[in-house]
């Protein structure tokens, strides 16, 4: 990143590092069990200075540490799955993504654990200090209105189109969502806020900023061009991948060199339904997240710009598959039923 490229990362930064986290922790007690995930690959300063921020609200966290996952949304390692068990809250500081996706978690809330796992993997000190995740509760308010309508956009209409300027054009069905979207992404509750009933101390993702649909399987048709960067491979990308779906799976997956990787991680790492157009269409609605950083955590959350996943899809929990993959549009045009435009040209208009 160019931040650490330029300075360096003196044991120093961890005082800004500690603020940055102030938002998210602002309602831990004592008694909370928070427990950090991260692995071997990770920035130590920012999973330091999270247990920095735990320990100065009075509770006591735990980290967890695995040797890095091969790729996004592999298994968790034995011990990080115990102690999930245990916790609370989870802090996912890894360099891979942990999600539902991920046949130990799924075995975990079928067993009836209900732990949250905060999504927050591939989070760097620029995310952190000068990117998305400096926002302030002013700003996550207005993340909430912006999701609450494009929400209520999403609850009404029955067909979506996304189009973009390097090549995406894909229409979808987004009826029979098992919630309402308005209500889910828009609600008037902040993360990481605690139930007013249980008392619990609620998730959340960091940085925050995103309103997300799922296609309805095998309704998905057209084409969609990721130009930005994907899980894989990661960085920012001199070529762009294009995927062509038909009634929800990908035929094909075309471009230059990253293409040839997308489709060996794929063939590598997934199974029969990871071709399928599960996943989300999600765009962006944090305005403080930097573009170009070639970093999924920050990518999918910046203003404007929408990730697509084809494999597991988590909302309507059709889709199953052992790897989901995303890849980033940098700038989206959103249509439902032909005459709402919910965004043009990464310009969210509702």
């Amino acid at each position: 990143m160019t931040f650490v490229e330029r300075y360096g990362t003196p044991s120093s930064q961890i005082v800004r590092l500690m603020k940055a986290w102030q938002y998210p922790f602002r309602n831990v007690e004592p008694t909370d069990k928070i427990l950090i995930l991260t692995d071997d690959a990770m920035d130590p300063m920012v999973w330091q200075s999270a247990m920095a921020a735990l320990n100065e609200r009075g509770t006591d966290p735990t980290v967890v540490m695995q040797a890095r996952r091969t790729y996004h949304d592999a298994d968790p390692n034995w011990g990080l799955l115990a102690a999930i068990k245990e916790a609370d809250l989870c802090l996912g500081l890894l360099t891979t993504a942990i999600n539902s996706g991920c046949p130990g978690l799924r075995a975990l809330r079928a067993a009836g654990f209900r732990a949250s796992v905060c999504l927050m993997e591939e989070t760097t000190q620029e995310v952190l200090l000068e990117g998305g995740g400096r926002a302030t509760r002013d700003d996550i308010l207005e993340m909430q209105d912006i999701q609450r309508r494009i929400g209520d956009a999403y609850d009404k209409g029955k067909m979506i189109r996304l189009v973009s300027k390097s090549g995406t054009d894909l229409r979808a069905d987004i009826t029979d969502m098992p919630y309402s979207n308005a209500e889910r992404w828009g609600r008037p509750e902040e993360p990481f806020s605690r139930n007013p009933q249980t008392g619990k101390l609620g998730g959340g993702t960091w940085p925050h900023g995103e309103i997300h649909i799922e296609p309805k399987p095998d309704t998905a048709n057209g084409t969609v061009v990721w130009d930005t960067t994907a899980h894989y491979p990661p960085g920012v990308w001199k070529n762009s991948v294009a995927l062509t779906l038909k009634d929800g799976n990908v035929v094909s997956i075309d471009g230059g060199g990253e293409a040839d990787q997308v489709r060996w991680y794929v063939d590598k790492f997934g199974d029969e339904n990871t071709l399928r157009a599960g996943g989300e269409m999600a765009i962006g609605t944090n305005k403080l997240a930097m573009p170009n950083l070639g970093l999924m955590r920050s990518e999918k959350k910046r203003y404007g710009a929408m990730h697509y996943g084809i494999g597991h899809g988590a909302d309507r929990g059709i889709v199953n598959s052992v790897l989901r993959l995303e890849g980033i549009i940098g700038a989206v045009t959103i249509v439902v039923d032909d005459d709402v435009v919910v965004a043009q040209d990464g310009k969210i208009l509702v």
